[in-house]
């Protein structure tokens, strides 16, 4: 299963990664708990990121929910409604990273026999979103930039 775990991973943390799934496999079957801060800082960011498209919108709901309870006039369970989900979502991002990995491999070896094929098929599916990167990094600092740009224009 390492194998197959390095074939999914991008370079990008690939050892930090390997060593959290080991610890995570020689516990048994279950969600594990372990911190990760990039998860904690830009949440769905992160899951995006990582190719984990159902907890990116999973995420952007609770974001969205807890909008609509802030506009209703509910702080206090706006407040509670996304910080409780968005710490369990850094405290178990790894391990549902691990769970997503898995289920790729899980689903490749159904359909595919070949060895060589199966690599191949999951250098395709595994790896990040480099471009995610660029566009929630670049978004606020063109936002910035206009911010500070526009005003100066304007008053010339």
């Amino acid at each position: 299963m390492q194998q197959l775990y390095e074939v999914l991973l991008s370079n990008k943390n690939k050892i930090y990664y390997q060593t959290k799934f080991e610890q995570f496999d020689r516990r048994g079957p279950g969600l594990k708990a372990s911190w990760n801060w990039p998860a904690f800082f830009v949440g769905g960011v992160w899951a995006l990121y990582r190719k984990m498209y159902g907890w990116f919108f999973i995420l952007l709901g609770v974001v969205f929910v807890s909008n609509v309870l802030e506009k209703a006039g509910v702080p206090g369970l706006s407040a509670v409604v996304i910080i409780i989900p968005w710490i369990a979502f850094a405290i178990f991002a790894n391990s549902l990273y691990q769970n997503n990995l898995k289920k790729k491999i899980a689903e490749a070896k159904i359909t595919i026999e070949d060895e060589n094929k199966l690599i191949e098929y999951l250098q395709y599916k595994g790896g990040v979103h480099t471009w995610v990167i660029w566009v929630f990094g670049g978004i606020p600092v063109i936002g910035i930039l206009a911010a500070i740009l526009i005003p100066m224009l304007a008053g010339k």
